[in-house]
C-alpha cells in the first residue's frame, strides 16, 4: 500500500488599502455662452505661442509677466474661479487666512493631432482648467500616475507599468470634461492628454495660491505681479 502525502499550496492574497487619496473638484459656470462671446474674440487673429513639445498645441500668454484672466472683461470671471478654488481647499480639510488667488493663467489651443505631454506645475499650490470649446472628439484630461511619469516630483526611479494587470496603483485616470466646467487639482499631480481628434479644443489653465500662507508663527503674503491688459 502506497501512501501519498499531499501538500497543497494556496497563495495567499495579499492585502491592500488605500492611503491618502487625490481630489479632483469639477464645477459648472452658470454664465458660460456669455464667458465665450467674450473670450473668442480676445484670441482671434492673434498671435500664439506653439507648444514646443506638440505643434497642434497654441498658447496665448504663456509667458512670464503675462496672465490671460487678468485681461479686462474676465474680472468676474476670475472672481469667480477664485471663490470656488477657496472652497475646493476648504473642503478637502484645510484652513485657509483669506482665499485662494489666481497667480497665472494662459488660453490653449490644441488642434486635431495634438497633445500635452504630462507634466505638473511648480509655484502653485492648486491648479486647474476650464474648458471654453469642448466637443465629443476632444481629448479628455488624463491624470498619470508618479509611478509611470518621468516628469513627476515623487518617484525616484520611474518602472514600466505591467499593461497585463492594470488597476487604479498603476494606472492613468482619465477625466471627460464638459463644455462650461472648471476642473481643479492639487498642482502637484501630473496631467495632460493624449492625441486629441478635433480642431478647436479650447481651454484656460490657472494656478492659485493663497493670498496669505500662514499658521502660528510663521506667515507670508501672495499677491499676483499681473496688471490687467
Amino acid at each position: 500500500m502506497v501512501e501519498w502525502n499531499c501538500c497543497i499550496c494556496i497563495k495567499k492574497i495579499m492585502e491592500l488599502f488605500d492611503i491618502f487619496p487625490s481630489a479632483v473638484c469639477r464645477e459648472m459656470y452658470e454664465d458660460h455662452m456669455s464667458l465665450k462671446k467674450i473670450v473668442i474674440p480676445m484670441i482671434e487673429d492673434k498671435p500664439l505661442e506653439t507648444n514646443g513639445m506638440s505643434e497642434k498645441l497654441f498658447h496665448l500668454d504663456n509667458q512670464s509677466g503675462k496672465s490671460f484672466l487678468h485681461r479686462d472683461g474676465l474680472e468676474s470671471f476670475r472672481e469667480w474661479l477664485e471663490v470656488q478654488c477657496s472652497e475646493f481647499v476648504r473642503s478637502i480639510g484645510y484652513v485657509l487666512q483669506e482665499k485662494m488667488i489666481v497667480t497665472d493663467s494662459w488660453l490653449n489651443i490644441c488642434n486635431e493631432g495634438g497633445n500635452q505631454y504630462p507634466h505638473y506645475h511648480t509655484n502653485s499650490y492648486i491648479s486647474g482648467t476650464y474648458y471654453l470649446n469642448f466637443k465629443d472628439g476632444h481629448a479628455p484630461l488624463m491624470f498619470r500616475h508618479s509611478d509611470n511619469s518621468t516628469h513627476s516630483p515623487c518617484p525616484a526611479i520611474t518602472l514600466e507599468q505591467d499593461a497585463s494587470n492594470p488597476g487604479k496603483y498603476n494606472s492613468d485616470v482619465l477625466v471627460y470634461p464638459n463644455e462650461g466646467e472648471l476642473l481643479l487639482w492639487q498642482s502637484n499631480l501630473s496631467h495632460g492628454y493624449q492625441r486629441n481628434e478635433l480642431d478647436y479644443r479650447i481651454s484656460i489653465s490657472m494656478n492659485f495660491m493663497p493670498s496669505l500662507v500662514g499658521n502660528d508663527k510663521y506667515s507670508y503674503r501672495v499677491t499676483s505681479s499681473h496688471e490687467a491688459e
